[in-house]
């Protein structure tokens, strides 16, 4: 059966929503609703799967955009799962939709907990309203919950590298709050006009692990793991990184920034380093160039693989140390491929089947 919501739910930015319905659409329901604010209506469209284990969940996770990263496994956890465009909204009227929308989604549906994820704008929007969520998963926000909702905050090094770089936070995350740099993870890995090979390491493992964190905190009261941040020493102004000699990297953007340290490699050292980092066959950078200086700029970064052998090395003069010179044979990577992996999970920072993968992968290393 449909639910229908005809109501005015006045909030601080004088926010209604006028209508919330849904109706089925083949596993899933399709959601339409209509929030009036300042005068202006605004339709909201999205998605409502639900867990298959029945009768019904008592938890609910939003999130702003489609995504298989983290909804398989919410899901499987037993939430029902909220899309929510809301990105065709105005920034003033996302916030107060997203309090209105989950205002009577609580009553509707008798939720009792409500998780949230985005990233951007639409998570400074849920930040915003925080007041209505239990807890939430935030990637690339500048803003901050305030207590008593619990948050996980993540971002990638391309924060560091665009034309407005992140300001760093000067003091270490609230109590209702962890905070997650995952080194060497560049948000794009759109493709066009990039002058080097793009870095396409995903997010999704560690975002999946720190769902699960998140939703043991809110449920059961268990906490998190420690945050993994750049502090001060971490960091360094940009033009005083010493970068190897690379063939094919791009000069890093101009412009004064504070950025995370490097290794001999040009790979980050600070934060959440996952295991294709911990253990890299490439250099990774959160900042690449356009070829095409009058098409759309490149908002991805980098990736520059090692050579194979030594040999290879030297024909394309390559500071770093080719892939036999680190690992000698590959059995040798994929059993140290294990132990980190393996690591990161007693840590609660992997979950085993993302350990199993880079594992797997590791068996297919270019040399």
């Amino acid at each position: 059966m449909a639910l229908v919501a005809s109501l005015a739910l006045v909030g601080a930015a004088h926010a209604e929503l006028l209508k919330f319905e849904t109706h089925p659409e083949g596993a899933n329901e399709a959601v339409h609703a209509t929030v009036k604010l300042d005068g202006t209506s605004y339709d909201i469209t999205g998605t409502l799967a639900k867990p298959p284990k029945p009768p019904s969940a008592k938890a609910l996770l939003l999130e702003t955009q489609p995504s298989d990263e983290v909804k398989p496994l919410a899901l499987e956890r037993g939430l029902a799962v909220l899309t929510l465009d809301v990105g065709k909204l105005p920034d003033k009227a996302r916030e107060p939709a997203l309090r209105d929308v989950l205002g009577h989604l609580r009553g509707a549906l008798k939720i009792k907990r409500v998780l949230g994820r985005a990233q951007g704008s639409d998570a400074d929007a849920m930040s915003g309203a925080s007041s209505t969520f239990d807890g939430l998963l935030l990637h690339d926000a500048s803003r901050e919950p305030a207590a008593p909702t619990r948050f996980i905050a993540t971002w990638g090094a391309d924060a560091y590298w665009r034309e407005k770089p992140r300001v760093e936070f000067t003091n270490a995350a609230p109590p209702n709050g962890r905070r997650f740099y995952l080194a060497g993870v560049a948000s794009s890995t759109a493709t066009a006009n990039c002058v080097a090979p793009v870095n396409a390491r995903p997010s999704a493992p560690a975002l999946r692990a720190l769902f699960a964190a998140l939703d043991e905190w809110t449920a059961k009261g268990v906490a998190p793991p420690a945050s993994r941040a750049p502090l001060d020493g971490d960091l360094a102004p940009s033009q005083d990184l010493k970068w190897p000699k690379i063939p094919g990297l791009p000069a890093p953007p101009e412009g004064a920034r504070r950025v995370p340290r490097i290794d001999a490699d040009g790979n980050e050292i600070a934060g959440l380093r996952l295991p294709d980092l911990a253990l890299p066959v490439m250099t990774f950078t959160g900042f690449n160039a356009q070829k095409d200086k009058k098409g759309p700029p490149c908002a991805a970064g980098a990736a520059i693989p090692f050579a194979a052998t030594k040999s290879d090395r030297e024909k394309n003069p390559d500071p770093r140390p080719a892939l036999v010179e680190r690992y000698g044979s590959r059995a040798y990577f994929v059993a140290t491929m294990r132990v980190i992996a393996d690591k990161l999970v007693k840590e609660r920072l992997l979950l085993q089947q993302d350990a199993d993968a880079y594992v797997a992968a590791a068996r297919s290393a270019p040399f």
